[in-house]
């Protein structure tokens, strides 16, 4: 069979919630596709190896066009390319965004996404393990926990940040986000909790879900003029169609669901037609938009052999090999333990402009490279609220060319502005007392390097992306907007986005939590609104 109710396109965050909740009534036919592979590489599962997941076969491995702002370099951004896509890959912190950031996006014209709308969605995704108060849920698929060990530096850092200004907060998912504390991670018994794990695994074996890997999507196909009603893939070098009944829903995420769209001749109609795309539906605002958290790291050497990157070859194995007897240890942990919301401007303390994040090893200054052989201590800093944006384009009407990526990081002075606050508050905090028995010296940047001038060319060498992009299919009533705020495509129906792509504003925070939530909510109104359930009730 090749004809579906549904057709999800992309099984990261958002397609593997989709997946599951729409199959939850057995009368629904669904259609998973994934560009990648199964996630059963062990890298994947082991929390503590992230970072040898990127540039790898689960990873897009895309690279920006050269960054004006950055000193001209090229920007990695990994996309996971693999069941649960980025949630496979990504660092594991579960972080929701600010209470604001969402009221924000129901000012914008968007009805039903303040804080009060979407707070029941992140209870209902989550099970928390260790807080149990009216802000978190329980038995929900996701699991959420705190570490339960605690890096030796990591006591330091809160005293030294608290000492800098920054109070206690025992839950950056609860009342308030200022502050410094303990972070959360979607970690489950010592195993990264995906959302193919959480969500996708547990649907598998109903009859009317299907799932196929390695299927490459190529366009979209209209059943009527206007109106969605296939998708093309290439799937073990053969093309394929396959059909929606209902609707096609697009989560590709923020490069790969503007793409795709543009690819179909769904777009700005200038831009389409300079690729020799067939415009379908002029939509100025595909593919617009790009945000991104821009940050950047400080580091120092320290005296003392606490970095687990450091220790030597045996001391490792033998971490290995606790961890395949028991998925405990230190492979069974993130190694990001700690951080802290701050802001650059008095007044802020409700809508933080800056996270922070502690590192009990000594980080490359740029997130290209791995954790230094030597031991350290690192801090990042990136902006919440980024004021520039790029965009995501066509090089070619070729389906297999990758898409041209801009970010235009640092594009608005006022970033830089923040940025630079961002890297004092760390430059303040491992500076500080606290650590005064633990540091060797300054591995970057340099005491000179502290003034404004000097400060902002270190910023531009060393700036990266967090890797928190969005916004590229936004959701809004404004001309530039690409869905409703049901997350229907304007003006063609049987399409609907559900990814990072359709955030009018990045959250300020680690985007996968909210991403999930973001499918939760769409899961509903997708539901609601079916054809199946309203004739069921009829019945």
């Amino acid at each position: 069979m090749n004809t579906f109710d549904y057709i999800i396109v992309g099984a990261g965050s958002a397609g593997c919630v989709l997946a599951n909740r729409l199959t939850e009534e057995a009368d629904c036919r669904v259609l998973l596709l994934e560009a990648g592979g199964e996630d059963d590489s062990p890298l994947i599962k082991t929390p503590a190896t992230y970072m040898m997941l990127q540039d790898s076969k689960v990873d897009w491995a895309y690279r920006t066009v050269p960054q004006v702002h950055l000193g001209g370099r090229r920007i990695f951004s990994p996309r996971g390319r693999v069941l649960g896509g980025s949630s496979s890959i990504n660092f594991g912190i579960y972080m929701r965004g600010n209470a604001r950031d969402f009221d924000r996006w129901r000012d914008a014209g968007n009805p039903g996404w303040g804080y009060a709308d979407v707070l029941p969605y992140f209870k209902r995704a989550e099970d928390n393990r260790n807080i149990h108060d009216e802000w978190h849920g329980r038995g929900g698929p996701l699991t959420v926990t705190s570490s339960p060990t605690v890096h030796p530096l990591v006591q330091p850092y809160l005293d030294a940040a608290q000492e800098a200004g920054l109070p206690l907060n025992p839950d950056f998912n609860g009342a308030r986000q200022f502050g410094c504390g303990l972070l959360q991670r979607t970690i489950r018994d010592g195993s990264r909790c995906s959302a193919a794990e959480a969500y996708l695994r547990p649907a598998l074996s109903r009859p009317n879900l299907t799932v196929l890997t390695h299927a490459y999507v190529t366009s979209l196909r209209l059943k009527s003029k206007n109106a969605i009603g296939a998708v093309e893939f290439i799937r073990d070098g053969q093309v394929h169609q396959a059909h929606a009944g209902i609707e096609v829903v697009l989560s590709g995420g923020a490069f790969n669901s503007p793409q795709l769209l543009m690819l179909s001749g769904i777009g700005p109609a200038k831009a389409v037609q300079h690729v020799g795309v067939k415009v379908v539906h002029d939509l100025p605002g595909v593919g617009k938009n790009l945000q991104d958290h821009v940050g950047c790291r400080i580091g120092y050497e320290i005296n003392q052999p606490l970095s687990f990157s450091a220790l030597p070859a045996p001391v490792k194995q033998a971490a290995m090999d606790e961890y395949a007897r028991s998925r405990t240890g230190p492979m069974a942990g993130n190694h990001l333990e700690a951080g802290a919301f701050a802001i650059s401007t008095a007044g802020e303390e409700l809508w933080p402009a800056l996270q922070l994040f502690f590192f009990g090893f000594l980080p490359a200054p740029y997130p290209e490279a791995g954790p230094s052989a030597v031991h350290g201590m690192g801090a990042m800093a990136y902006v919440n609220r980024p004021r520039s944006a790029g965009q995501v384009t066509l090089a070619s009407s070729d389906p297999l060319d990758r898409p041209v990526i801009d970010p235009n990081y640092l594009g608005d002075p006022e970033d830089m502005r923040v940025l630079m606050a961002g890297v004092r508050w760390n430059l303040k905090i491992l500076g500080g007392r606290p650590f005064e028995q633990f540091r060797k010296r300054a591995a970057f940047p340099n005491s000179l390097e502290h003034d404004d001038d000097a400060l902002q060319t270190f910023i531009r060498h060393n700036a990266s992306t967090i890797w928190h992009v969005s916004g590229t299919c936004k959701m809004g009533t404004d001309s530039a907007a690409v869905v409703d705020s049901s997350l229907r495509l304007r003006g063609l129906e049987g399409l609907r986005v559900v990814d990072a792509s359709v955030m009018p504003h990045v959250v300020g925070a680690n985007t996968n939590a909210a991403v999930i939530m973001i499918a939760e909510k769409a899961a509903d109104m997708i539901r609601e609104r079916s054809p199946l359930r309203q004739t069921a009730d009829a019945t």
